[in-house]
């Protein structure tokens, strides 16, 4: 079983935003639901578990179940 370690704890200060750059909208979706939906798509991994930035799991959560992404099974502050 092949599991893929996302880390996405990054706070995105360079960026000048008031949240993480991880989840600002690009095309009306966050940054990160790109990434996962690669691997959520990719036939050789099984599950995902993302490291998150605290206080912001809940957000991720979210949109896990918006965009139906399964294969992801954690997600850790």
């Amino acid at each position: 079983m092949a599991t893929a370690l996302i880390i996405a704890g990054g706070v995105g200060k360079r960026m000048g935003m008031d949240i993480p750059k991880q989840f600002i909208m690009v095309d009306g979706k966050p940054i990160i639901i790109y990434t996962l939906e690669s691997f959520q798509a990719h036939p050789d991994i099984d599950q995902i578990l993302v490291v998150c930035k605290e206080g912001w799991d809940e957000t991720l959560w979210g949109y896990v179940h918006q965009y139906k992404l399964d294969k992801v099974k954690w997600i850790i502050k």
